[in-house]
């Protein structure tokens, strides 16, 4: 499978998610928990002037490295397949998770820092929803590369 070209929001230059459903191909805004995006994705390439640095796994702003993985990730969510885009940039803290390769306490820190609401069942499900990806991530053998 041919991974698509990183893209940004030109509206707000955060890096875009790759979709493919029964419509075809087309990029959107990440889904981030208790995020609503206020505009459609304006795609465009990404310009590292521009792009908006976000953690790819707490969404805090600011990362300091980035990883690639030696794999493509891809996942199937009802009729749609995401193709997650690299490189996936991480803050401080999740780097250490990430380094240490410890999904659980990075699952641990995203569920505790995403915006949302904070109680028992809704953590429960989202870390359920984060552990597909990030164990995905993992078997698919992160080397860190930095910004």
């Amino acid at each position: 499978m041919m991974l698509a070209e990183p893209m940004m929001c030109d509206t707000c230059c955060t890096p875009l998610d790759h979709r493919i459903d029964a419509f075809g191909a087309r990029y959107v805004h990440p889904d981030w928990v208790g995020k609503e995006w206020d505009h459609p994705a304006a795609p465009i390439p990404q310009d590292p002037g521009r792009l908006r640095g976000v953690c790819d796994f707490c969404s805090a702003d600011h990362p300091v490295t980035a990883f690639f993985t030696r794999k493509a990730i891809v996942e199937k969510i009802g009729g749609e397949t995401h193709v997650y885009a690299e490189p996936w940039n991480a803050c401080e803290r999740c780097a250490v998770h990430v380094r240490n390769r410890s999904p659980h306490l990075l699952m641990d820190r995203a569920v505790a820092v995403l915006p949302g609401t904070v109680n028992r069942p809704d953590q429960r499900a989202r870390r359920a929803a984060l552990k597909p990806v990030f164990m995905a991530f993992f078997q698919a053998e992160p080397e860190e590369v930095g910004l």
